[in-house]
């Protein structure tokens, strides 16, 4: 599990590192303003929407290693379209490759195979934090090594982390258990109608939306109405991830021991709706408050919305349920980017800061008419016979069932 939370981790690095200066550096491109420089920082999100649930399903079929390795390497490919782009539309190019390897939810369908279902949530806060010291790495390294040696440097370094992780997958990824499952997957269709994934999936896509409007306004605030230079972007990031590391846990904790789900959303989406309302003011202390407020908010809800996913599908659907999530999330992200990048191309950056506020207050809202999700309790059985299986099949009671090295795990429906 841990070899697998560090390939996602180092993957998501390759993508992060770019994105604390990405924004600035856009717009220095040929052909530039800051509608494309929007489209060029949320691209890769396109392609990601477009092929997370392609992956997934092939995902949930066939071997996942080797679609790791296809993965790697288009990120690798695009990044090096990236490294030599010399005008924006060959960025925007080199952007929609890198995320056409999008393998988010097989890795995570991956890690939800090989631990146990009372595990996942703790191994999903356990792969955030992986992915969250990949992110201080970027917004340490991003604007340091950007700004002295040149974004391209950093599109290079993607490049070379995209090798030592298809090496890794060749060499150090375990093969994926052997599962067995007792019914054929339900059609994507009425994958669809779940209304628990539906609640998640919206979270989800909000949750990224304004992922990309911060990363959008971070950069530009803090350099044209602070006087920061890009090589200083670090200062605030660091304390903000070190406050959102710290959420990991907690929202993990308040979720799966508490059984918090709604209130960690909730608690979620006002703080960084909360940030949204800060930048508003435009005042020097408010806009360090509004990055903190952000991370913490947004590293409540990540490590629960991806555990949550996987718990409320059926086993046969795990890869397809996490990579339709990520496809909406990574819808969320292109729109935020898109439409942040219209609004400051027409110089409405405070029409566009109450805009995603209300919003923002627009999902709080929602998230607070919710019903709780669906509640199961997983038994293990090590002897069993086939009369017992056929049982489970009629027994209203059974949510989902299958096999694994040997042992019945059945997920009942919690009254």
């Amino acid at each position: 599990m841990k070899v697998l939370g560090l390939l996602l981790a180092l993957r998501f690095l390759g993508l992060f590192i770019v994105l604390p200066v990405l924004s600035i550096y856009a717009l220095h491109l040929n052909g530039a303003n800051e509608f494309t420089a929007g489209i060029a920082v949320g691209a890769y999100a396109l392609s990601q929407l477009i092929f997370q649930i392609p992956f997934g399903r092939l995902g949930d079929k066939f071997d996942k290693k080797t679609l790791l390795i296809v993965g790697f390497i288009l990120l690798g490919l695009g990044s090096l379209v990236c490294a030599f782009a010399d005008n924006i539309y060959t960025l925007i190019f080199g952007r929609i490759l890198q995320g056409a390897g999008a393998i988010g939810g097989v890795i995570l369908a991956y890690i939800a195979e090989v631990v146990n279902e009372e595990e996942r949530a703790k191994s999903f806060a356990f792969v955030g934090q992986f992915i969250a010291l990949s992110f201080a790495i970027s917004m340490v390294a991003g604007p340091l090594i950007g700004g002295k040696f040149g974004i391209d440097k950093l599109f290079l370094f993607t490049f070379l982390l995209s090798v030592i992780a298809i090496i890794m997958v060749v060499t150090i990824v375990p093969p994926a258990p052997k599962i067995e499952h007792f019914s054929e997957p339900p059609k994507f269709g009425e994958l669809l109608k779940n209304r628990d994934l539906q609640k998640l999936f919206f979270t989800g896509f909000m949750q990224k939306g304004l992922m990309t409007t911060f990363f959008m306004l971070v950069p530009i605030l803090f350099t044209q109405k602070l006087g920061w230079s890009k090589t200083d972007l670090w200062k605030i990031y660091v304390p903000a991830l070190i406050v959102g590391i710290g959420a990991l846990p907690l929202g993990a904790i308040l979720a799966e021991k508490k059984g918090k789900v709604k209130e960690v959303f909730i608690i979620g989406a006002t703080s960084m709706t909360g940030a949204i309302w800060l930048f508003a003011l435009q005042k020097s202390w408010a806009m360090f408050l509004a990055v903190i407020l952000f991370f913490f908010g947004f590293n409540l809800i990540e490590p629960v919305l991806q555990s949550f996913v996987s718990k409320v599908v059926k086993a046969n659907q795990k890869a397809t349920a996490l990579s339709t999530s990520n496809t909406i999330q990574y819808l969320g992200i292109f729109l935020g980017g898109a439409v942040a990048g219209f609004f400051l191309n027409k110089g409405m950056l405070e029409a566009f800061l109450i805009f995603a506020g209300i919003v923002g207050l627009i999902w709080i809202w929602l998230m607070a008419q919710f019903k709780p999700l669906m509640k199961l309790k997983v038994v293990e059985y090590e002897k069993f016979d086939p009369d017992f299986i056929e049982s489970l099949k009629t027994n209203p009671k059974v949510y989902d069932f299958y096999q694994k090295d040997g042992v019945l795990f059945v997920r009942y429906r919690e009254e």
